[in-house]
């Protein structure tokens, strides 16, 4: 009897230090004036459907017993694991509580994960902090993974993966990180990455010229201006050039 309380004691001791050992990967620390999703239970509600622009849109949550996919309506809670799916023409954009925002659209699949990451699955992406906050976030893809924190990045996985996953900013820095690589690549206002399947070069930074900047900023991007609201950071991006990492600095 006193060996296998003796044994449950123990286990129960080792348990209790390996949780309070973990530790969630490493971020920058976040202010607290601002909580993330990593604060954050997993039953609890951390994001909502602000808008839907256009169907079809759908959301598969994690919280059903046996989760299946369902449209997704404006004012929708998320949670984490929760996936949003558009199609064809669909397009809606995701705020999170801390201040944390994404639009998706077309073809695109995109699954919430703890810790402010945000998971892109297939399709396009641009995603934002709203002006004033310092959130660290991660939008991570099967062949790397960019980190924000208080700025706005694109994200797009072609159909042919082959032609290689674009990493963009639209405004402020944004740091990619590829798989066996010590160093992070980083981007600034304008300027972009392709990262190829199993290339073993690191990718060249591009960065647009005025003309295409501006073409860019003022047509070509579907999920800049196509949504009847701006981006909370529009405003923002609309006095930046390319090479300037932000308001306060000059490139």
């Amino acid at each position: 009897m006193k060996s296998s309380l003796f044994t449950a004691l123990f286990t129960a001791t080792i348990a209790i230090a390996l949780f309070g050992c973990e530790s969630p990967s490493p971020t920058p620390s976040t202010p607290t004036s601002s909580p993330t999703a990593s604060t954050s239970p997993v039953n609890q509600a951390i994001a909502k459907v602000s808008v839907i622009e256009d169907k079809p849109v759908f959301v598969t949550p994690q919280q059903n017993p046996q989760p299946k996919e369902i449209d997704a309506q404006v004012g929708m809670d998320l949670y984490v694991s929760d996936t949003v799916r558009t199609e064809a023409n669909g397009k809606t954009q995701v705020e999170f509580n801390n201040g944390v925002g994404f639009r998706i659209g077309g073809n695109a699949v995109l699954q919430i994960q703890p810790q402010n990451r945000l998971h892109l699955k297939s399709g396009k992406m641009i995603t934002w902090v709203k002006p004033g906050l310092k959130v660290p976030t991660e939008i991570s893809t099967d062949y790397a993974t960019a980190a924000i924190r208080g700025t706005t990045a694109f994200v797009e996985i072609p159909k042919d993966i082959n032609q290689g996953i674009r990493f963009f900013s639209w405004e402020g820095t944004v740091s990619v990180k590829l798989p066996n690589q010590p160093k992070e690549i980083v981007l600034v206002t304008g300027e972009e990455i392709l990262v190829k399947p199993n290339d073993t070069k690191t990718p060249v930074v591009r960065r647009l010229s005025l003309k295409e900047w501006k073409y860019n900023a003022a047509q070509k991007s579907s999920l800049l201006r196509s949504f009847k609201m701006p981006l909370p950071t529009q405003t923002i991006i609309d006095k930046l050039i390319p090479g300037q990492p932000s308001l306060n600095k000059a490139n």
